[in-house]
């Protein structure tokens, strides 16, 4: 049995790293194309851009690592099974249970590990990408200079260029208005110059002015003074495009450890309890006072009515304490609720490698010649179910209309009963699924082949 265990196991580890690459793969290009406005023209160094899809990989392995299990799964066992060896095995009376032990208990492991990786890395690693993706909108783009027109992301300077050609870097009629050391009544220092060639240091932040045949014109005092200059060499700063790190210190719920998220909700589940307790207590408090003669809260403007008129203006002012008392429980329980989802979702996600097992498992033997389409398809399709289950319920609990346990725990559930029950399935012989009336739906070649295939593995069975 050992043998056969390990020979079960090591079916996994191929499939489920290649899957695991083309999904994060996947995610990658997705992620590009949602931060390609981003950082284009930001003039961002290389090791910037590599730094900030690094601290995204964190968020995506931990949504396809359970994806990739899934896919291992229907490929190590679909390959079993168009190869005949679930039937040898069954034919030497081992059962599907005995045969999914070993993998239930891989897809366990890795839901150990997953949690860790969710509750120590993946909380640090959504932080630094919150930060960095800050600090990247607050850097201004390299500067884009047009002949005639005024450029004033110069500091200290505004430029002016009559014509650029940018294969010689050669610019003609060239005018800098220096207001750095020029404060008002005086005005700007003015540079002319007939043409110079212009260049950039290496990061873009620096513009390198080589100006041929100009004039200075400064005005001190009231008095104006103009000084020729056949070559002048003039360096102005580019203002804003270095990026500025910052730590702001503030973590949201996906950015805390699960210890942390569970202070945070107990502490708004207290809040919560406390306006409760007010909540029940006005009531009681208000209508003692008005039987005991004693006087009752009301707002400023009713104290100069009638004694009709404030006995209504005391119900409207206990009217408005119930409904703000009432707000701050809805208002503080949907915020523990919050805390609640994220610390039940970075379990309930990890669990789903188990839950996926047990889906995979029948429904990979099920699959027999359909191979990695069928693999790659019934993964897609179970994973999308259980992602829109999970995104429904997390809105759900949010707005404290479903317990977050229960939110974050229904697809596991559902996943997990329908394994169960498909490996029982299996176990009594029953076919559940039939594989070449679905495949005889797909249009085209493909359909064609694939119900070729299935019904070619049923004659060799």
């Amino acid at each position: 049995m050992r043998i056969l265990s390990r020979y079960i196991v090591r079916e996994q580890p191929a499939p489920f790293l290649l899957s695991l690459a083309i999904l994060t793969f996947l995610f990658l290009m997705d992620y590009l194309i949602e931060i390609l406005d981003l950082i284009i023209g930001k003039g961002l160094e290389v090791q910037v851009v590599v730094e900030l899809f690094i601290y995204n990989i964190a968020w995506m392995v931990a949504l396809t690592v359970p994806m990739a299990v899934l896919v291992s799964v229907l490929m190590a066992f679909g390959r079993l099974s168009q190869d005949g060896e679930i039937t040898a095995m069954k034919a030497s009376g081992v059962s599907i249970i005995r045969i999914s032990i070993p993998v239930l208990l891989l897809g366990a492991v890795v839901a150990v590990a997953l949690v860790r990786f969710n509750d120590r890395v993946l909380p640090e690693f959504n932080y630094r990408a919150k930060t960095l993706t800050s600090n990247i909108r607050m850097k201004r783009p390299s500067l884009a200079l047009r002949p005639g027109v005024f450029v004033e992301g110069v500091q200290g300077y505004t430029l002016y260029l009559d014509e650029i050609d940018p294969l010689s870097s050669r610019v003609d009629g060239v005018t800098i208005l220096q207001h750095a050391d020029f404060a008002p009544p005086d005005p700007p220092r003015i540079i002319q110059a007939e043409w110079g060639l212009m260049s950039f240091d290496e990061k873009g932040e620096t513009i390198n002015l080589d100006l041929r045949d100009g004039t200075i014109t400064e005005v001190r005092h009231g008095q104006t003074r103009i000084h020729q200059f056949v070559r002048l060499m003039t360096f102005l700063t580019v203002e804003g495009t270095q990026l500025q790190r910052s730590d702001t210190g503030v973590r949201g719920d996906r950015e805390l450890p699960i210890a942390d998220m569970r202070a945070r909700a107990a502490a708004r589940d207290s809040n919560s309890v406390r306006n409760l307790y007010q909540l029940a207590a006005l009531p009681h408090t208000f209508l003692e006072r008005v039987v005991r003669g004693k006087p009752v809260d009301i707002s400023e403007g009713g104290k100069a009515l009638q004694p009709q008129g404030r006995v209504l203006a005391a119900h409207k002012t206990l009217l408005n304490q119930l409904r703000s008392a009432d707000r701050n429980v809805t208002f503080f329980r949907g915020q523990s609720n919050r805390y609640l989802v994220e610390i039940h979702k970075k379990y309930s996600i990890p669990f789903a490698c188990v839950a996926f097992v047990l889906i995979g498992i029948p429904l990979g033997i099920m699959a027999r010649r359909g191979g990695a389409i069928i693999g790659f398809g019934f993964a897609l399709i179970f994973f999308l179910l259980y992602w829109i289950f999970l995104i429904l319920g997390e809105d759900l609990a949010d707005r404290t209309l479903l317990d977050p346990w229960l939110a974050m725990w229904l697809p596991n559930i559902l996943v997990t009963a329908a394994g169960i029950f498909l490996l029982f399935l299996g176990v009594y012989h029953q076919t559940f699924i039939q594989w070449q009336v679905l495949a005889g739906k797909i249009p085209g070649r493909l359909g064609q082949r694939l119900v070729e295939r299935i019904a070619a593995a049923e004659r060799v069975e």
